[in-house]
């Protein structure tokens, strides 16, 4: 599925989403910069080594902040880590402050295309409806905003049922506008 908002558009496929081609990848990330298991770990398996390696050299970052690295050997040129939790457990707070500034990263680095797994929702627990509509309202905002690079915000769902969840909070998004 996907919308046309302000200058971009938005889209929600169900994919693994260490495989797109985009300008960046978000990690649903801890504000430590480990990356374990969930999206953290398929992205360390996939891209390799230098995604942690660059991790380690940012350091720790506070809860609900974003850092950037190199895509390593993933499609994506770009990782955004989205530090939603870790020394605290995530929040709706958390998740639209590291979403909001994983945008902001995306801009500053001149990213064209951006995926987003459903943040917070796996080890962190946070109910994926509520995702779906923080983060769809988020992206919506940015894209109508101040976006100067960002046209493409994709939302990238492993399993069909939260394919079907976000797809239904960017339905009744369109609606609204």
């Amino acid at each position: 599925m996907k919308v046309k908002v302000g200058k971009g558009e938005i889209e929600v496929i169900r994919a693994d989403i260490t495989t797109l081609e985009v300008g960046a990848i978000v990690n649903a990330a801890n504000n430590h910069l480990i990356l374990g298991s969930g999206v953290a770990g398929a992205i360390r398996t996939r891209g390799g080594p230098s995604i942690q390696e660059e991790c380690n050299r940012i350091g720790s970052i506070k809860v609900g902040e974003a850092a950037i690295t190199g895509g390593g050997r993933l499609p994506a040129k770009h990782v955004i880590h989205a530090a939603s939790m870790g020394d605290e457990p995530v929040s709706e707070r958390s998740l639209r402050d590291s979403v909001r500034n994983s945008l902001l990263k995306g801009e500053e680095a001149g990213i064209a295309s951006i995926a987003f797994p459903a943040i917070g929702t796996g080890v962190g627990g946070f109910p994926v409806k509520r995702c779906a509509e923080i983060m769809i309202y988020l992206a919506e905002q940015h894209l109508k905003g101040d976006s100067r690079s960002i046209r493409h915000v994709i939302f990238a769902l492993f399993g069909e049922s939260d394919k079907k969840v976000f797809e239904e909070a960017l339905s009744s998004r369109a609606k609204q506008v």
